[in-house]
């Protein structure tokens, strides 16, 4: 209870006999302790209303990021249109146009992840390199020392 022991609580409570006396001391006592509870009451509603807003942002940032994803990953075939006339076209040359642009979409996206797969693999092979250095050079700073 607020890191107060028995011997603290003792010594407020013969404060307060002196200073309020013993006629008005349950009445402040009871005053004491109604406001401790409304406290309680306002920090709870205070944490849960701070809660549920960061639930809030954290899902509209989660939308956010599935949005942007899928529109770097399917926005090129929508802007590949762009200087396109689709009203004017065929409906066989409106299909074709639209295979095309997905087909190009979907070679720059597996572009993309081999470059990510190989600098992600660079990454793992300059880590390793530099652990296998700093072996190698303790154990000869040890050789060397011995």
């Amino acid at each position: 209870m607020f890191g107060i022991g028995l011997p603290e609580l003792v010594i407020i409570v013969v404060i307060a006999l002196i200073f309020i006396g013993p006629k008005q001391l349950p009445g402040v006592m009871r005053s004491v302790g109604k406001g401790l509870v409304e406290l309680k009451r306002a920090t709870n509603d205070i944490r849960h209303t701070v809660q549920s807003e960061m639930d809030n942002i954290e899902r509209d940032l989660e939308v956010k990021d599935i949005k942007k994803d899928f529109e770097n990953n399917f926005g090129g075939v929508a802007n590949k249109f762009g200087s396109l006339k689709l009203s004017q076209m065929s409906t066989g040359d409106k299909l074709e146009a639209v295979a095309n642009a997905f087909e190009k979409g979907q070679e720059d996206l597996a572009a993309r992840k081999e470059n990510v797969a190989a600098a992600e693999a660079k990454e793992a092979e300059s880590t390793t390199t530099a652990s296998t250095t700093d072996s190698t050079v303790s154990k000869t700073n040890g050789a060397a020392t011995t």
